[in-house]
């Protein structure tokens, strides 16, 4: 079955979808018999491209500097079961920080999340969840799952990565076994046969073996020695830049080939509003006092990321608060711990990587 959706507009006669304009396309299938609708199910589309080129990632040919939080998907009362509304709360306000995506981390969320996304305009980066130890079941398990994984995005146009291991969890070895380097691989080339339209990770902050964007961790909480291990981006991408890691960018006989380079967890600043009683919390770096101190941390830590030439974006650490870990930019009920409009100045304003979808 096909659809003509050329229209009379200029803009190659097709309306894409964007952050900044998520066009969509309604659509309605109807059963007839002898000429009558006996059913009819309403649905969309989205046209979009997804596309590296060099260092650089391309969305409908135009550079796209992806500005993404890390979304853990848990609510203080539901753990990982958001209500329809708690997600469309968390996703607005991800757009009026300033953000143009989200990585969901370690959790294959409710389609309505994507939907979500498709309709209001953010990226998406969607995460196979890690398993515990590297062996044949998890393998076996793994290929299953994936299979599932891809089905459930496919058709939303907002979802661009596919994230398919995080910092080497359940591959422990990866950077110098061959087997585990070998399973890594294996997924990323079933996820290329499965779906060719997205991007892929292999193993999302460190000793990346094929993979579409090299990514790297980074906790550092001073923002000048941040800068400084990326001052030289060639040394930075086959080395260890991240001084709170300390692992290779690359696992052993894999090296950089020029793949567009992302910062895709840093900040993790901590703030406790207290809104859920923990023996203790914690956030990366040193404990600051006050919420001016800690947005002027975030700040200086955005803007030393934003500085950098050779990354093609970041992914802010976190969302939300999930139990004792406080560095969410919005506390366990989900609520602003800082003035929107102050987070999308640092995130989105005022920079010269701020000029593309807002």
């Amino acid at each position: 079955m096909s659809a003509d959706v050329s229209s009379e507009d200029a803009n190659f006669r097709l309306h894409f979808w964007s952050p900044a304009d998520p066009n969509l396309y309604d659509v309605t299938f109807r059963v007839l018999k002898d000429g009558q609708v006996i059913d009819a199910i309403e649905s969309y589309f989205g046209m979009r491209d997804i596309s590296r080129k060099g260092n650089k990632v391309f969305l409908n040919n135009q550079e796209l500097y992806q500005r993404l939080i890390l979304d853990q998907g848990y609510i203080k009362d539901g753990g990982l079961t958001l209500t329809p509304e708690e997600l469309e709360n968390d996703l607005i306000l991800i757009k009026k920080m300033g953000f143009n995506g989200a990585r969901k981390h370690q959790k294959i969320e409710d389609a309505r999340y994507m939907y979500l996304c498709d309709v209001l305009g953010l990226v998406m980066w969607a995460e196979m969840p890690s398993f515990f130890e590297f062996s044949h079941k998890s393998i076996e398990n793994v290929n299953h799952e994936l299979h599932g994984l891809i089905a459930k995005h496919y058709n939303h146009p907002s979802v661009i990565v596919y994230t398919l291991m995080n910092e080497s969890w359940g591959i422990n070895e990866v950077y110098k076994d061959k087997r585990q380097q070998a399973f890594i691989n294996s997924l990323y080339w079933m996820t290329k046969a499965l779906d060719s339209t997205r991007l892929i990770v292999g193993n999302d902050g460190w000793e990346q073996t094929t993979t579409d964007i090299l990514t790297v961790h980074d906790y550092n909480s001073d923002p000048e020695t941040l800068a400084k291990s990326y001052e030289n981006m060639a040394e930075a991408a086959d080395g260890c830049p991240s001084l709170t890691s300390l692992r290779h960018t690359y696992a052993k006989d894999y090296q950089y080939a020029g793949e567009p380079f992302m910062i895709s967890e840093f900040g993790g600043v901590a703030f406790d509003t207290g809104s859920m009683k923990t023996k203790s919390s914690w956030g990366y770096g040193d404990r600051l006092n006050g919420k001016e101190a800690v947005l002027e941390k975030i700040g200086a830590l955005t803007q030393a990321l934003i500085n950098m030439d050779g990354i093609c974006g970041y992914c802010y650490t976190q969302l939300s608060d999930v139990e004792q870990e406080v560095n969410g930019l919005l506390d366990h009920n989900h609520n602003p711990k800082f003035d929107p409009e102050v987070l999308r100045e640092i995130f989105a304003g005022g920079s010269k990587r701020g000029f593309l979808f807002i």
